[in-house]
């Protein structure tokens, strides 16, 4: 070949070489072509790959910013905790808590926020880091906070961990709800339902109340329509003949002034006896009630208001307006009463907290917390101080707001302006309805007693009650033990499990000490196990006498 090629003339191999360069210069500018179309299609490519990115990503604000909007709707956060990212947690878990908008909250910050009733309990599961819960599965449980402004809230929370964790590893994930207002529905819902349930009770023990004193009435009217008829005679006569002498003496001195303004009067005095005769003569609605209420006291001669022992009643009056606290101040002074006087609902709940008394008057509108407000939340505190009379005084008379004060639990209601009657009897009945459920609800609430167990078959009350009875001596002893051992978490357990067998029946003593025992420092326990034992021995005895005295003949 090389040879040949040398063999060649020079214009051959020119010839040949100026061919070959050719041929390579056009495939390299086929080559430079192919590789500038490639570039403009990568480079297309990469266009829309960057355009599809930012949809993407636009994308996902929306539908991150659509969830967090959902969360702060439905008052929901969600949680995500694993060992390599520690604790994460929506924006929403700040507004929760009650903490600016934008505020990270960590594990520290969380804590701090539990109410301290529940600290030790939230601090005792973050402590595992939810290690020792059942994966796969959804844990439910409920917590108090306090927010920063002092306003208490309740929180549920979902937690579910993952099963394919490794060893020592594991992802939580989580929702938190704020369910105070479910909660406090629920209550209202409650509250409604035992009120109806009582309300029935109540009317048919009226009826029957009315029926008997049907005949009696009848009786009352004969007599009543005789004295008037009576009276009547009586009063007239002598004003008929009253008037016919002032008229005589009129027409024998005319021009008397004496005499006629004499007539005047009495003839006026003669049409204020019709009015009277009239009026006592009517047969009304209002006449019945006005003789089932009790009878004032005459101006200047009463009875001064006493409690069960003997001792003058101590009174808590709340209200703001100065000129009406010294009015009903001074009202009860004169029955016989030691006022306490705050000016607003939330140191009318603190004052009962501290102290003990025989009733209270509460104003409706005041300041800070009203006394609808404070009513919910003095029937909310612990043990027999809920029960505290309340009656309500209102500067309206409709029946809604009536209503709606005695669901929240006052027992009566005044419409102002505050006569002293009027007062005196609200407090006497007080006073006796305080006097006389007392000692019914000491031990039990008979009414749910009852109930428990009149809804079941007449053959399975005898064993609820023996399963009852054996209940309560096992877990009270098993409790006593654990108090005496000094063990935290079966003490919590077994009082968890008393209180619920004793609100199955309304052994409502036994509940008030459950809670004051969970209250309680744990090395100080030992001093409550004597009235422990006690209330339950007066317990089973009450609950026989209560069964055999309004359930074995129903």
């Amino acid at each position: 070949m090389g040879n040949e090629w040398a063999d060649l003339p020079h214009e051959k191999q020119i010839e040949l070489l100026s061919r070959r360069l050719s041929r390579a210069n056009t495939a390299l500018e086929d080559a430079e072509t192919m590789l500038e179309r490639r570039m403009r299609e990568l480079d297309h490519a990469n266009n829309e790959l960057r355009k599809r990115e930012g949809e993407l990503v636009e994308r996902l604000d929306i539908e991150n910013r659509k969830l967090l909007s959902a969360q702060r709707l439905a008052e929901m956060a969600t949680i995500y905790a694993a060992p390599d990212r520690g604790f994460t947690a929506s924006s929403n878990l700040a507004i929760l808590l009650g903490l600016p908008e934008g505020t990270e909250v960590g594990m520290e910050t969380l804590k701090a926020a539990v109410h301290p009733l529940d600290r030790q309990r939230f601090a005792r599961v973050a402590r595992n880091r939810y290690a020792s819960v059942s994966p796969d599965q959804d844990h439910t449980f409920q917590h108090r906070i306090l927010r920063p402004d002092g306003e208490m809230r309740w929180l549920e929370w979902h937690v579910r961990r993952e099963s394919t964790s490794a060893a020592g590893a594991f992802v939580v994930f989580a929702t938190v709800n704020d369910v105070t207002e479910n909660r406090a529905n629920a209550r209202r819902v409650r509250a409604l339902q035992l009120r109806a349930e009582r309300r029935v009770k109540e009317l048919d023990r009226l009826t029957k109340a009315l029926r008997r004193a049907e005949a009696e009435t009848g009786q009352i009217l004969e007599k009543r329509n005789r004295f008037i008829s009576e009276m009547a005679h009586r009063i007239r006569t002598p004003m008929g003949g009253l008037i016919g002498a002032m008229e005589l003496l009129v027409q024998r001195h005319p021009g008397d002034e004496l005499t006629a303004r004499a007539l005047e009067s009495a003839d006026s005095l003669a049409a204020i006896a019709d009015q009277l005769l009239t009026a006592a003569d009517e047969t009304g609605e209002s006449s019945i009630n006005e003789r089932s209420k009790p009878a004032p006291s005459a101006p200047g001669e009463f009875t001064a208001l006493t409690t069960a022992e003997g001792q003058a009643p101590k009174i808590l009056l709340a209200e703001d307006t100065e000129s009406n606290a010294v009015v009903i101040s001074q009202l009860v002074d004169m029955l016989g009463g030691e006022v306490t006087l705050v000016t607003n609902g939330f140191d009318a709940v603190e004052a009962v907290r501290n102290n003990c008394f025989d009733a209270v008057l509460m104003d409706v509108m005041m300041p800070i917390m009203t006394g609808e407000e404070a009513t919910l939340a003095i029937r909310a505190l612990p043990g027999p101080k809920a029960r505290v009379p309340i009656i309500g005084i209102s500067a309206h008379s409709l029946q809604a707001e009536r209503q709606s004060l005695l669901t929240a639990g006052m027992s009566q209601c005044l419409v102002k302006p505050i006569r002293r009657d009027t007062l005196e009897a609200a407090l006497r009945e007080a006073l006796s309805a305080e006097a006389g459920q007392v000692a019914e609800r000491a031990l039990f609430d008979k009414e749910v007693f009852i109930e428990a167990f009149t809804v079941l078959p007449p053959a399975f009350r005898e064993k609820m009650l023996e399963a009852f009875r054996k209940d309560l001596m096992k877990n009270s002893e098993e409790l006593a033990k654990a108090i005496r051992a000094g063990d935290d978490e079966r003490t919590r357990r077994f009082a968890h499990s008393l209180k619920g067998i004793c609100l199955n029946v309304g052994a409502v003593a036994l509940v008030e000490q459950m809670a004051e025992i969970r209250e309680t420092r744990s090395d100080q326990r030992e001093r409550l196990l004597e009235p422990l034992h006690d209330t339950v021995i007066a317990s089973l005895a009450a609950c026989d006498d209560l069964y055999e005295g309004h359930v074995i003949h129903t």
